[in-house]
C-alpha cells in the first residue's frame, strides 16, 4: 500500500531514462501511458489475473477510456513509482485509478482513470469476470483520490463525433499521418494506448508550435526559453487501427484563456473516414528556464480566437 491513500497498491516502479525525454527536457507522454500499462498488467496479476497480455491469453483487457493528469515533471535520472487500485467493477468492465510518484520526494507526479473492458482474444467480443477475482475486487475497491479528477476537460461523451466527413466539413487540420508499425501493437495485433499517445503527441505538435509562436509573439518574456507542456488528456479508444492500418490526425483548437488551450485531436481511417480514436489536450506555454506556467496574453488570445473550431469535440 502507498502511505496516506487508502486502497492503492504499488504495481511499478523503475526510472526516468535520458532517451524518454522530450525537447522540453521532462519525459514524454508516451512513456507515463507505457510505464502506466506495466502498472495495469501488474494490478491485474496480484487480483488474480496474470499474464492477461501474453499471447497465449484466451482473453485480454483492453483500455476504452483514459484520464490523464500532469502534475509535476518528471526528469531524467529521476526514480518514479506507481500505485493503483480498482474503483468500479461491473459484468465485464472494470474502472481504475493510477498515481505516479516521484519517489524521492513522494511527490505525485502524473494521475491515471482509466476504463477497462475484458474481451475474448478469438473475436474480441466481451467476457464477464471470473468469479473469484470479481470478488475479490469487489472486496478491494477504492475511491478515486481528488488529485485524480478532471480539472480541464469535461465529460467523456457517450459516442464520438469524429469522422472524416465532419473533419472535412470543420476544415480540421491535418497535423499527422502514417501507418501502424507491428512493433507498435499487442500481441494480436491492436495499436498499443501508448503507441497511439505517440502518433497523436507528435501529431500535435504541429498546432501546438504555432500557437506557442504566437504566444511568444505576445509575451514580454519571448525567446528560446519560450516552451509547451500538457497538463491533461482525455482520451477515448475506439476501433483501434491494427498493424499495417493507415492513419490521419486531424485536429483544430477548442477553446482557450489566459492560462490552457484546449486541443481536440481526431484519428481517423484517411480511407473509411471512421474513426480509431480522439484525444483531448490540455496544453500550457511553459518557461524552460523557471519551469513555470507562462501566461496567455490577451492580444495573443484575441489572436488564437481566429483559430477556434466552434462545437469540436470528442
Amino acid at each position: 500500500m502507498t502511505a496516506g491513500i487508502s486502497g492503492l497498491r504499488d504495481v511499478w516502479r523503475g526510472g526516468v531514462a535520458t532517451w524518454e525525454c522530450d525537447e522540453m527536457g521532462h519525459m514524454n507522454t508516451r512513456f507515463y501511458v507505457a510505464r502506466c500499462m506495466e502498472a495495469v498488467a501488474m494490478l491485474f496479476g496480484l487480483a488474480g489475473l496474470p499474464r492477461l497480455f501474453a499471447p497465449a491469453s484466451e482473453t485480454t483487457v483492453a483500455a476504452s477510456s483514459m484520464h490523464i493528469r500532469f502534475l509535476r515533471e518528471a526528469r531524467a535520472g529521476t526514480s518514479m513509482h506507481i500505485s493503483a487500485g480498482f474503483t468500479a467493477i461491473g459484468e465485464g468492465t472494470a474502472e481504475l485509478v493510477a498515481m505516479m510518484f516521484d519517489s524521492a520526494s513522494g511527490d505525485c507526479a502524473a494521475t491515471f482513470r482509466i476504463s477497462m473492458r475484458h474481451l475474448a482474444v478469438a473475436d474480441g467480443s466481451m467476457r464477464p469476470w471470473p468469479e473469484a477475482f470479481a470478488s475479490r475486487v469487489v472486496a478491494e475497491l477504492t475511491e478515486t483520490p481528488k488529485l485524480a479528477l478532471p480539472r480541464g476537460v469535461g465529460d467523456l461523451p457517450a459516442t464520438t463525433s469524429a469522422s472524416g466527413a465532419l473533419a472535412e466539413q470543420f476544415a480540421l487540420r491535418q497535423l499527422g499521418q502514417g501507418a501502424v508499425p507491428q512493433q507498435a501493437c499487442d500481441p494480436w495485433g491492436k495499436m498499443l494506448p501508448q503507441a497511439f499517445v505517440a502518433a497523436m503527441a507528435d501529431s500535435v505538435r504541429n498546432i501546438i508550435t504555432p500557437l506557442r509562436e504566437l504566444c511568444a509573439h505576445h509575451s514580454e518574456r519571448n525567446g528560446p526559453h519560450f516552451g509547451a507542456a500538457a497538463l491533461e488528456f482525455l482520451i477515448r479508444f475506439d476501433d483501434m487501427p491494427e498493424s499495417g492500418d493507415c492513419w490521419e490526425v486531424r485536429s483544430g483548437l477548442a477553446r482557450a484563456d489566459s492560462r490552457t488551450m484546449n486541443i481536440v485531436n481526431w484519428m481517423l481511417d484517411p480511407f473509411s473516414g471512421c474513426a480509431f480514436g480522439t484525444m483531448e489536450v490540455v496544453a500550457i506555454c511553459f518557461d524552460l528556464e523557471t519551469r513555470r506556467l507562462l501566461p496567455i496574453a490577451s492580444a495573443a488570445q484575441a489572436e488564437m480566437a481566429g483559430w477556434i473550431v466552434p462545437n469540436l469535440e470528442l
